[in-house]
């Protein structure tokens, strides 16, 4: 299995990602992991939800000037236009051969520019969608472009340290700005066009002379990405994104620090107000928050996305992915778009597992309340608790026939109970310490578990009899996935191992030893391959016939908590204290993945 070039996205993988209209009232934002949402500036009510681009992640926002159309640039390579009152998809672009990361209207809106990995520019008739020309020059990939106030020049920022000038009329070269030593990431003009602001991955902010192209000052000199910035509509003051750091205020006229901006961190987007009277700014916490510019306090917060994911679930027909997140909430999720369809909130704790019944129509969902609720998944409405656990449920599994429900606590039992009445058919006790997960042998007659007490145990489901231990783990037992055929049962181990059994006799058949604690594991519905997602952001796939690695798949920046194949195999979801991110897998024969 060759590594495709699709996984070799090596900028932030930023989230956070919104613009502000022109006449401040909306603001558009990145939502999950491929939608995006509007909401009203002077309340925080969302207005409405576009479907977004298909399974990839939107990595920039822009408003057409006259606040109609909204640009939306993504993973995928494409370039969406949506009908800003409706979200009707107006059309879509294509030509980038990879993400395209920025995406700018011109002030006349005529034109849309685009910059991609691809290390091109794409010019955009907004009109038709016709592509005007393609601007080369950079070596790395370009990723911020900006019109001057007046669109006579398009600016350009790149891996490759520079930032270009360029005439939008004929698409020539005017001049190569140099002197960032480190990617050049992010740019502004003055609202006067007389000055550029340009931010670098290094850390540093640099104010250029437009006419002349000359160093006016440097503002900022600190390890930390420079991912975004605004100046005030009156260009007395920059604003500053960090990626790790709060947003900072500087004085234009003499580069000193105003003020820093604390309660927010990780910013990806800001944007001033026309009045200049608030500045917005959004963040890979979920967050969107409006300051007061006359004093700098909060005005308000839009809390955005979910919080961690904790748990991922897959409808068995593939088209509704289910994610249990510590804002005590499940969130149903469109497959196919990465739309938000409905929440589900009921819980009155995290919520550290879900799990779907056979015939997709039920959900289950257990947390840190010591319940397990059962809803539909149609309209959300709770059918029926579950209430017996004397501490938080960590990990749920449904029997393949759907009548029986199995729950992992830490208070150190597995509960065996029934779907359709709640009754509390056996408590299986024998583990010695915290209960992490459960699974489900394939004929149903077995039930597994395991836990912080390094071992897996296998219990006779009929009578609630301890069928055997399996030892050799040194650490936590973090997850357990059978596979389809019911052959083979995997557990993961914060050990850095993952053991695979041989279910007929139970028998150890190998041990994979990798780098990372992991956290979830999941067999690929054919059986031959074995995701991995660990406690330092990596999901590995690996070969199950002898454990050999085929890919490492990077952009996860935190602890992956889970991990799900769909039941045709295309898809592999992951879900983790980053969000859900979800990759398309090539078939035939597992060929490649894309993200």
């Amino acid at each position: 299995m060759s590594s495709p070039d699709a996984m070799r996205w090596s900028q932030p993988a930023l989230t956070g990602v919104m613009a502000l209209s022109p006449d401040g009232s909306t603001i558009a934002a990145a939502e999950g992991f491929a939608s995006i949402v509007i909401y009203r500036v002077n309340d925080g009510k969302l207005l409405r939800t576009f479907p977004g681009h298909t399974g990839a992640l939107v990595t920039s926002l822009a408003f057409s000037p006259d606040g109609k159309t909204i640009a939306s640039g993504s993973y995928d390579a494409t370039i969406k236009l949506w009908k800003t009152d409706d979200g009707t998809l107006l059309r879509t672009l294509t030509g980038h051969m990879h993400t395209v990361n920025s995406v700018r209207f011109s002030p006349d809106g005529e034109t849309l520019a685009s910059g991609s990995i691809d290390c091109a520019i794409m010019l955009w008739k907004v009109s038709d969608g016709s592509l005007l020309r393609t601007l080369y020059g950079h070596t790395g990939q370009v990723a911020s472009v900006v019109f001057s106030p007046d669109g006579a020049t398009l600016a350009s920022a790149s891996e490759d340290k520079t930032i270009k000038l360029w005439k939008v009329k004929d698409g020539t070269l005017l001049r190569t700005l140099t002197g960032h030593v480190f990617w050049v990431f992010s740019l502004a003009f003055s609202p006067d066009g007389q000055t550029l602001a340009s931010g670098s991955l290094d850390g540093t902010i640099k104010l250029w002379t437009i006419s002349d192209g000359t160093l006016l000052r440097t503002l900022a000199e600190r390890r930390a990405w420079t991912t975004s910035l605004a100046f005030s509509p009156d260009g007395r003051t920059l604003a500053s994104g960090m990626w790790g750091s709060p947003t900072k205020l500087w004085k234009v006229s003499d580069g000193t620090l105003l003020r820093t901006l604390t309660g927010q961190s990780y910013i990806s987007s800001l944007a001033f107000c026309p009045s200049g009277q608030t500045l917005v700014s959004g963040s890979a916490e979920n967050t969107i928050k409006l300051w007061k510019v006359s004093d700098w306090t909060l005005l308000r917060t839009l809390a955005r996305n979910t919080d961690n994911v904790h748990s991922l679930a897959i409808s068995p027909d593939g088209r509704v992915i289910a994610s249990a997140d510590s804002d005590k909430s499940i969130k149903l999720w469109k497959a196919k778009d990465g739309m938000l369809l409905r929440t589900v909130a009921g819980n009155s704790g995290a919520i550290w597992s879900a799990a779907f019944s056979p015939d997709g129509q039920t959900i289950a969902s257990g947390g840190d309340d010591n319940t397990i609720k059962l809803w539909k998944a149609k309209d959300a409405t709770l059918i029926r608790t579950f209430a017996g656990h004397a501490d938080a449920i960590l990990s749920l599994a449904l029997s393949r026939n759907g009548q029986m429900l199995a729950s992992a606590s830490f208070d150190k039992t597995v509960k065996l109970w029934k779907v359709s009445d709640g009754m509390l058919l056996h408590t299986l006790t024998g583990h010695t310490d915290r209960l992490r997960a459960v699974a489900f042998s394939k004929d149903g007659r077995t039930v597994v578990s395991g836990g912080d007490d390094h071992s897996v145990k296998v219990w006779n489901v009929k009578d609630g009899t301890l069928l055997r231990t399996l030892t050799g783990q040194t650490w936590n037992v973090t997850s357990l996935a059978f596979s389809r055929d019911g052959r083979m049962l995997a557990s993961a181990c914060e050990d850095n191992t993952i053991k695979l059994w041989k279910v007929s006799d139970w028998t150890l058949l190998r041990t994979i030893r990798a780098l990372g604690n992991w956290s979830s594991v999941a067999f690929s519905p054919d059986g031959k391959i074995l995701a991995a997602g660990s406690s330092n952001g990596k999901i590995k796939l690996l070969k199950v016939s002898d454990g050999t690695l085929l890919h490492s798949l990077t952009g996860q920046t935190s602890q992956v908590r889970t991990v799900a194949f769909s039941p045709d195999g295309r898809m592999l979801v992951c879900g983790g204290d980053d969000g859900i991110a979800m990759w398309t897998v090539a078939l035939p024969g597992h060929t490649g993945l894309r993200r």
